[in-house]
């Protein structure tokens, strides 16, 4: 029998805490970087990142079908006058 592999049960709080620990280090982000901080499968990187693109929180700067996701100003430790690297 095959073992199915399930999500990381987190909270949005605990999801926002690891972005902002996250992007502390780092400028950009993919959806496998997603997934490794956070232990979700592909399925679930992918409806949390785009609740958090629909909450104005993370942005897409790459293209549709190769996105890469920065902190929108004011949040994960961004501020207002942060542009984010193109």
């Amino acid at each position: 029998m095959k073992r199915v592999k399930h999500s990381a049960k987190l909270s949005e709080i605990e999801i926002d805490m690891r972005l902002k620990e996250y992007f502390s280090d780092h400028q950009i982000m993919q959806r496998s970087d997603f997934q490794g901080i956070t232990g979700m499968v592909r399925s679930t990187a992918m409806i949390h990142i785009r609740r958090l693109r629909q909450e104005g929180k993370l942005q897409n700067i790459g293209i549709p079908s190769q996105p890469i996701y920065v902190p929108t100003p004011r949040f994960y430790g961004k501020f207002r006058d942060y542009q984010p690297v193109k």
